[in-house]
């Protein structure tokens, strides 16, 4: 737990609230107005596409936050929190969190890091979403799982998730790549791992030459 969530500090009150499994922490077209603390549990953070469906792009842990880009510059951008599992969270007015800013230099750098560090992480993840096609990023999950032996431990929702795309375009990628990855039993497997890994190979030498 990170060390400033442990325990507020005077003058910072909060409010308790606790989500069951897959409820709305914060929903897309809701005004926040509060710093968001996750105490328990994990939560989800979704983009919303063109015709409704959720995608994936964070999970948040206990000690982490969010909402405070909203308190910051007064802009909402409509993303969807849910409690991937039951979660504890703290809520801190806005008003405190400006004043709680104001009087530690030491937490106001703290926020600035981790504001850093997202903008960082999601730079780099919009970066090679856009320097890939679907298929390639299908392909390069596939890949990694299957080197780390988690392959047949993966669902088609976490898939999903990963590459971005919505369950009815994946399903699309399973069909059109029947030579290479085979979906059985609700269990991927490689059908023809030395093609694979070849591809994979030349869509990261890819990769590695458009990031430079």
């Amino acid at each position: 737990m990170e060390k400033f969530f442990e325990h507020l500090p005077p003058g910072i009150s909060h409010i308790e609230k606790r989500y069951e499994k897959g409820r709305t922490i914060l929903g897309p077209a809701e005004k926040g107005g509060h710093l968001y603390i996750l105490k328990r549990g994990t939560a989800s953070v979704y983009n919303l596409g063109l015709e409704g469906e959720e995608l994936k792009i964070f999970d948040y842990r206990p000690g982490e936050y969010f909402g405070e880009v909203e308190l910051l510059c007064g802009r909402r951008y409509p993303l969807l929190v849910k409690a991937k599992t039951a979660c504890t969270v703290w809520l801190v007015r806005g008003e405190d969190f400006l004043h709680w800013l104001q009087e530690s230099p030491e937490f106001s750098l703290f926020i600035m890091k981790s504001l850093c560090e997202k903008l960082l992480y999601n730079s780099d993840r919009l970066t090679r979403i856009s320097l890939l096609s679907m298929r390639e990023r299908f392909l390069l999950s596939i890949y990694t799982y299957e080197q780390s032996g988690r392959l047949p431990c993966l669902s088609k929702t976490q898939l999903a998730e990963d590459i971005c795309a919505p369950i009815r375009s994946l399903n699309r990628l399973i069909a059109e790549n029947t030579a290479l990855v085979r979906y059985e039993n609700r269990a991927f497997s490689v059908v023809d791992r030395e093609r694979l890994a070849s591809l994979c190979a030349e869509i990261q030498a890819v990769l590695w030459q458009q990031a430079d």
